[in-house]
């Protein structure tokens, strides 16, 4: 998991949800900047490292290049999630078991994003629960309602999302969605076995806006984080690791028109966050998800 974390941090990664299994795992996540592949390729590399130093066993870890798939927002990305979390009870092992004893084993899974969704305490910093908005005015009364969708589905299959699933090796969602899809990804492919992924344009977020977001979570003019100094505490942190993680610039240039700290010392502060010092990580996960929905609401308007 240490790996699955590092790799969304590095990468600018929005991790929605995440379940682990004995040999495999799934993942829903956002690239903002279409950099798929490179996590992917990333988080696949440090792991089959890992596991060939713990187990002392060589070779590869994996069997195949990994498989991703486009999904239309709204239902389809509430069913997808729910249907990766239940991959735990979805095995053979579990199905003599009962529906109160599935939620049981379901909610005590460790490797998956799922008890974060139910349960604050659980909550971890690198997942995005923007999902949750989508099931109640209040985050508490979102976290059972999105308990009750999920064992609503615990000893039955969600057939429409299966059939979705399988209609396209590129996209889950309607068949306008679909059909769109293929068009944009026709357009890309070269023969290449490579073009089994999906690379659509990269997109960045403009400096000035991340910095509008900040300022407006802590309270702060935007203009005070260009400042030198350390007045604005951990917002400056914070924009500082946003601006790395969406923007495309290199830590020189983000450093500059942040008060003009040194490559060096933009490192440190993504380390710090990381590392989970000074809490930073669920303000920069809270923030990242506001602009996650403006960057959502623009292609939509554009569109």
């Amino acid at each position: 998991m240490r790996q699955l974390e590092d790799n969304v941090l590095t990468h600018s990664v929005m991790l929605y949800a995440f379940v682990l299994m004995d040999n495999h795992f799934h993942l829903v996540a956002r690239t903002p900047r279409a950099n798929l592949s490179q996590f992917m390729q990333r988080l696949n590399t440090s792991y089959a490292l890992y596991a060939r130093h713990k187990h002392r066993r060589p070779g590869h870890q994996f069997e195949a290049r990994f498989k991703a798939k486009l999904v239309q927002d709204d239902a389809y990305l509430l069913a997808v999630t729910r249907y990766i979390h239940l991959n735990p009870i979805k095995i053979s092992a579990c199905r003599g078991l009962s529906g109160a004893e599935r939620a049981m084993r379901l909610e005590s899974y460790p490797w998956s994003s799922y008890p974060g969704y139910v349960a604050k305490g659980k909550a971890q910093g690198f997942v995005c629960y923007d999902v949750l908005r989508e099931y109640g005015s209040s985050l508490a009364a979102a976290r059972r309602q999105y308990r009750a969708y999920v064992r609503s589905c615990v000893t039955e299959d969600d057939q429409p999302l299966l059939e979705a699933m399988r209609a396209s090796r590129y996209a889950i969602g309607a068949d306008n969605f679909v059909e769109q899809t293929k068009k944009r990804l026709g357009k890309l492919r070269t023969g290449r076995i490579q073009d089994k992924d999906l690379a659509l344009p990269r997109v960045t977020f403009d400096i000035d806006a991340i910095d509008l977001y900040v300022a407006e979570h802590y309270g702060i003019e935007a203009t005070q984080l260009k400042e030198h100094g350390h007045r604005t505490g951990p917002a400056k942190l914070v924009a500082v690791e946003l601006a790395c993680r969406l923007t495309g610039l290199s830590g020189r240039a983000v450093g500059m028109h942040y008060g003009g700290i040194g490559a060096s010392a933009v490192s440190n502060i993504r380390r710090k966050v990381r590392e989970g010092q000074a809490d930073l990580l669920p303000v920069v996960n809270r923030v990242l998800c506001r602009i996650r929905r403006a960057i959502s609401e623009n292609a939509k308007s554009v569109k």
